[in-house]
């Protein structure tokens, strides 16, 4: 272990393939080689022992909810309750040992397992979210004392900064709890993200499964209820298949209709609009890049979002972007001109979006090509690690934030 990191991650996994956010927090690592770093997660796996090719990696185990947990009861709770505990103590006791000044939490569940320990040990403590609030949450109380007990209240975009802002008040408002608040974009490895033109890009769809002649519509992420699949296939592929005779569906993600009801339901209402000649569900892809870079057309119909990877990673790879107006979707789809964004919940305007860009190859391209500048613009390794590093300085040497606003 590293006596003295100059950072030290929390970062708890849902164990579900297809993870924006760990795959986000997996890049930061990656592309910040000055910074000595420590990672502490729950579970092992591929991202875990990536990290471990750039800092110590230790497990702690939770009882935080993983993907697709059922039963959740009392008895989860009081061992959920105990966990915590638990790993506030380890937590005091490793900055204790370390010396250590600065924690940084990948999600709220992660920083209610260590900030109480962290924040009594001296250390000063990120919160980064990376999500948007549930409509109708009745956790704001919980939300306004994380944002006390943090040091740095860290988002994803300009447009999440102020959501969180106006969710927060009246606690936001204080100038103390306002400057907390700041905004960094996520990563894209863009070695790995680019397009593939040509008989290269042929080839990648044969690969892939993909008709030669369809017009390809990719819909990555883990199918569940956030990402609303089963509503998209309902509302909006009956349309989208009436008017685009080549249309051909691939759903790319954590996939398991025998174990997840939502999984099931959405198999079971491909088969009952008798489109499974046109949907294909293809499970959890460690290169969804491939799928990006294959398609015509990268959807997203989420319920919400912070900075969805699957809209900034298919810009990157030369797709054309059509999304609910979820989070962050029209700071960069329409602040940049490089995509469609629609009202959450127009599925008719969502039908209609598509459409038109089948319909008209040039302003297709013109997007799929803007989309490749404006993601090598954005989301730039060096930019961000410069950042996040000296975010990291300042709040070692307890100076005032000034690297983000």
């Amino acid at each position: 272990m590293d006596p003295q990191p100059d950072v030290i991650f929390v970062i708890h996994q849902i164990g579900s393939g297809a993870d924006g956010g760990i795959q986000s927090i997996s890049e930061l690592i990656a592309h910040t080689p000055m910074l000595k770093k420590q990672i502490i997660t729950n579970i092992e796996t591929a991202a875990s022992a990536r990290w471990a090719r750039h800092g110590t990696v230790t497990i702690w185990p939770s009882q935080e909810d993983l993907h697709g947990a059922r039963g959740r009861g009392v008895r989860h709770r009081f061992r959920q309750i105990a966990y915590r505990l638990r790993n506030n103590l380890r937590m005091f006791l490793l900055l204790r040992a370390t010396g250590a000044r600065v924690v940084h939490c990948n999600d709220r569940r992660a920083f209610l397992s260590v900030a109480f320990g962290a924040r009594l040990a001296g250390a000063r403590v990120i919160l980064n979210v990376r999500d948007t609030l549930h409509v109708g949450s009745r956790s704001t109380g919980l939300w306004r004392l994380s944002l006390r007990l943090s040091s740095l209240f860290l988002v994803l975009s300009q447009e999440m900064k102020a959501a969180w802002m106006k969710a927060l008040l009246p606690t936001s408002d204080e100038p103390d709890q306002r400057r907390k608040f700041a905004y960094l974009y996520s990563i894209v490895d863009t070695e790995i993200c680019q397009p593939v033109t040509g008989a290269a890009r042929a080839d990648l769809r044969r690969a892939l499964g993909m008709p030669e002649a369809a017009f390809a519509l990719s819909y990555v992420a883990r199918v569940d209820h956030k990402k609303a699949q089963l509503a998209f296939i309902q509302q909006a592929l009956p349309g989208l298949v009436a008017t685009i005779p080549s249309l051909s569906v691939h759903f790319v993600g954590d996939f398991q209709p025998g174990t997840d009801p939502y999984c099931a339901e959405c198999a079971k209402a491909v088969e009952a609009l008798g489109l499974g000649h046109v949907v294909h569900f293809e499970g959890y892809s460690p290169t969804p890049a491939h799928w990006y870079a294959a398609s015509d057309i990268v959807a997203l119909a989420s319920v919400r979002e912070g900075l969805p990877r699957a809209v900034i990673e298919g810009l990157a790879c030369g797709a054309s972007v059509v999304s609910f107006d979820v989070c962050s979707v029209r700071e960069i789809l329409e602040g940049h001109d490089c995509g469609r964004a629609v009202p959450s919940g127009d599925y008719d305007a969502f039908v209609k979006a598509v459409v038109a860009l089948y319909q008209d190859e040039a302003e297709r391209a013109r997007l799929a090509g803007h989309g490749v500048e404006i993601a090598r613009q954005l989301f730039r390794s060096d930019v961000a690690g410069r950042a996040y590093s000296d975010i990291i300085r300042e709040l070692s040497g307890r100076k005032g934030l000034g690297a983000l606003s």
